[in-house]
């Protein structure tokens, strides 16, 4: 049981630790004039489109 939980707390880590180096890295495009990279989800197969579909659909009604 121990080792599931220290599995499942290494993965945490581990996607948390993904989520660091992006929002670094945009944070340094940012601040050099530079594009910003596309936002990343706290998931490898989560790339924000969901996010952005719901805000348009919520520009569109406003």
């Amino acid at each position: 049981m121990l080792k599931l939980v220290n599995l499942a707390g290494g993965l945490a880590l581990l996607l948390l630790g993904r989520k660091l180096v992006w929002c670094l890295y945009w944070l340094w495009c940012w601040r050099h004039g530079r594009e910003t990279p596309p936002p990343i989800g706290w998931l490898p197969g989560r790339d924000g489109r969901r996010f952005d579909a719901h805000v348009q659909a919520r520009d569109k009604e406003a």
